[in-house]
């Protein structure tokens, strides 16, 4: 068989494998889209299901919630409201119905709240339960999908465990999804997006229990209008359809897309997954009902139309195919007439060799053939007969060429080795030294093959020799760094003690103080002040710029300008003598670098207590004082400009609060109390609004219950996660008798 014949041949059966290849690969690319369609569905549907529960939850449920629910309802929930539930001994008669378990009463009353939402299907149901499990109100809407809640054979997955859900609801509310069973088996399990929490009085004792619900299968039904699918619930075991919830007949082409789905999760063992039933023609997937629960207890199936997907991705791999056919046609016609043309000019060039070798020289002149040149396998042959000669000459260039690139490399290597030997000390820096001449009179001698031989071995132990040597650099280099590490750290533990002597050790024997500081790291940016002269106190809690030592170097500063600005023979409002403050530490700030620009500063108040007429000036830089009183707790804010902040002018004026009435106890914080964040998925800030209703709800107020109190409630709160700021937590009371103190003693405290 000709060369010619044997390559038509192979080209041929290499058409036919890429073609067989083509189709394959177009198959599986359109499986792979398949797949990539149904990984995107997966994130498409759980992204807007969650989405759509979370808006439905906020918009319906949440805005009952005891503490971040809608304005207008936290009230109810408030043992102490009077709103909207008055009468004369101003209580709330929904806690006081509770407490006698009066079913009447709060049937009337939980009605009145919750009967609105019902009836416009805002709400599915709402239930009250003392703290024992006893039921003491049920409502539902008027159209009731499933299991009506409020029926005697409705069994809701709490009561499993009622003692241990009741107790989770004393640290806040809780959303949950909840299933409810008909123990008689009549209705279709119910599942409800619920809102839960408890009903306590100020000192923590649980009145009462409310779950608030709304049944999924609206929502469900929505989504699916608005996705323009079939979906299904599988609970445990058991599918429902939103059919079976109305007693319609469910559809053979849905049962059959259930079945192959729930034997593809089992298949699979998987129960979060999308793929494409090519039968059907319809997309599968399977999606957790909550992020709070396992795709096995309670999942979404949901069923797609991928008719339209299909078609085009068939019709698309069609054309391919017919267009690859078409083309291969094409090119072996032109295969053929190229091979032919080449091959009669390959026995031309046969021939000249033939001839040079008997020793004609003479050079030969090859015919064209069809579209050929001097630059194709022909042309390249004659030209190569040619150069033949000149080849011999070119080999010893490069001979030469690569004997020189050599002896760069090696003399590379050598200067690397001396360098590296400048950095070593004693024995080690003499054996690498020696270790260099012994290389390089090991390359002086031999042939080109031995010399490069005996370079490639030199290469290997001169690698193996600085990478020891660089070892040993290293781990010198990581011990100096430990130590470096090791006085830096104790440098700062050292300044931390030093910012702790600087904070009051001791207090006035009239005012009854406690104080809660805790910086961020070892040293921070928060200070309090206090300082005792003959007529009056000043109280100071800052929170300076930053964190850390930089925080905490402008604490010392700041402390040093607040007792530097007192002049205790020249009396100043506290709005004087913070505008004072201020002007001594942008003096301060500026003559420390003259292009400052950047918010170094602090916020705070400070307040400042007259012991002869008992009456207190409070002046502050985005920072309030709370006064707290047995009737209550209320908030004075001063002004919302930073002390030293450049965008400030020097000669700002601080605004005075006089506060006549001295009774109770007074608290003064920074940011790092109200800026602590919850643990949740989205978390919340504590907030002032939080600290106030604390003090309006604490039952001792001196200043130890309310500092502990307060630090409790942030603790619990957080939860594990760490504090993002320093924080400072300050409260006095005023003692009714001004005990006579000694001077000098009052000087050594200060």
């Amino acid at each position: 068989m000709k060369i010619k014949t044997r390559i038509i041949s192979l080209i041929m059966f290499g058409i036919t494998c890429l073609f067989i290849a083509s189709f394959i690969a177009s198959r599986e690319l359109n499986d792979a889209y398949g797949e990539y369609s149904a990984q995107e569905s997966i994130i498409a549907h759980s992204t807007a299901w969650t989405s759509n529960m979370d808006i439905e939850f906020e918009d319906k449920l949440l805005v009952y919630d005891p503490i971040v629910g809608a304005y207008e309802n936290i009230p109810f929930w408030d043992h102490s409201s009077v709103d909207p539930f008055a009468r004369g001994d101003n209580s709330n008669p929904l806690f006081d119905a509770l407490k006698s378990k009066n079913g009447d009463i709060i049937s009337d009353l939980m009605s009145s709240i919750f009967i609105n939402d019902l009836e416009s299907e805002q709400l599915t149901f709402a239930v009250a339960y003392d703290k024992r499990g006893l039921q003491l109100y049920c409502e539902s809407g008027p159209f009731v999908v499933g299991v009506d809640p409020c029926s005697e054979s409705a069994s809701p997955d709490y009561f499993l465990s009622f003692g241990a859900f009741a107790k989770a609801l004393q640290k806040g509310s809780t959303r949950k999804i909840v299933t409810i069973k008909d123990v008689d088996e009549r209705e279709p399990l119910s599942i409800n997006d619920t809102l839960s929490f408890a009903l306590t009085d100020g000192g923590g004792e649980v009145y009462g229990i409310v779950v608030l619900g709304r049944n999924i299968t609206e929502s469900l039904e929505d989504f699916a209008e608005n996705f323009e699918l079939e979906a299904a619930l599988v609970a445990g075991g058991e599918v429902l359809t939103i059919g079976d919830y109305y007693g319609e007949e469910r559809p053979e082409e849905l049962t059959k897309l259930i079945r192959d789905s729930l034997k593809y999760s089992g298949d699979a063992q998987t129960f979060e997954y999308s793929y494409i039933n090519n039968e059907l023609q319809m997309r599968s997937s399977s999606i957790p009902l909550s992020n709070s629960l396992r795709a096995s207890d309670l999942r979404i199936l949901l069923f797609d139309d991928q008719s339209e997907l299909l078609s085009k991705l068939s019709s698309s791999s069609q054309q391919s195919q017919i267009v690859f056919a078409g083309v291969s046609l094409i090119i072996l016609a032109l295969i053929f007439v190229i091979t032919s043309s080449s091959f009669n000019r390959i026995l031309e060039a046969i021939t000249a060799l033939e001839r040079m070798g008997e020793g004609d020289l003479s050079e030969t002149e090859l015919s064209r053939g069809f579209l050929s040149s001097q630059k194709d396998e022909v042309g390249r042959l004659q030209k190569a007969i040619n150069e033949y000669r000149l080849h011999l000459v070119d080999a010893e260039v490069q001979r030469k060429d690569r004997s020189k690139r050599r002896d760069e490399r090696d003399e590379i290597m050598f200067e690397k080795m001396s360098a590296l030997s400048e950095q070593l000390e004693g024995d080690a820096r003499s054996l690498l030294v020696n270790d260099i001449d012994e290389m390089r009179e090991a390359l002086s001698s031999g042939t080109d093959a031995q010399k490069e031989e005996a370079s490639i071995d030199v290469m290997a132990k001169a690698f193996s020799k600085m990478s020891d040597e660089v070892g040993t650099l290293i781990d010198a280099r990581t011990r100096d760094l430990v130590v470096a590490k090791d006085e830096i750290n104790s440098s700062i533990r050292y300044a931390a003690k030093l910012q702790n002597a600087l904070l009051p050790k001791m207090f006035p024997g009239d005012i009854d103080i406690n104080v809660e500081w805790r910086p961020r790291d070892l040293v921070g940016g928060d200070i309090y002040f206090i300082k005792d002269l003959p007529d009056r106190v000043y109280i100071a809690v800052v929170d300076c710029t930053g964190h850390g030592v930089p925080g905490a170097f402008l604490s010392i500063i700041a402390r040093s300008h607040l007792d530097k600005a007192i002049t205790p023979d020249d009396y100043q409002s506290a709005g004087a003598y913070l505008s004072k403050v201020h002007q001594l530490l942008k003096d301060t700030l500026n003559r420390a670098d003259q292009k400052n620009t950047s918010e170094e500063g602090f916020d705070g108040g400070v307040c400042i207590y007259y012991r002869s007429e008992r009456r207190l000036e409070f002046a502050g830089a985005k920072a309030s004082i709370f006064q707290v009183k047995v009737d209550g707790a209320t908030e004075t804010g001063g002004d919302r400009k930073s002390v030293g902040s450049t965008r400030m002018k020097e000669d700002f004026e601080y605004t005075t609060r006089v506060i006549n009435d001295s009774n109770g106890a007074f608290v003064m914080l920074t940011d790092g109390i109200t800026d602590v964040m919850s643990e949740e998925e989205r978390p919340i800030a504590f907030g002032r609004r939080r600290v106030l209703k604390l003090l309006q709800q604490t039952a001792d107020k001196s200043p130890k219950n309310i500092v502990q109190s307060i630090m409790k409630s942030v603790d619990l709160y957080r939860g594990g996660a760490p504090f993002r700021d320093d924080l400072t937590l300050l409260a006095f009371s005023l003692n009714a008798e001004i005990p006579k103190r000694d001077t000098q003693v009052l000087e050594d405290t200060i």
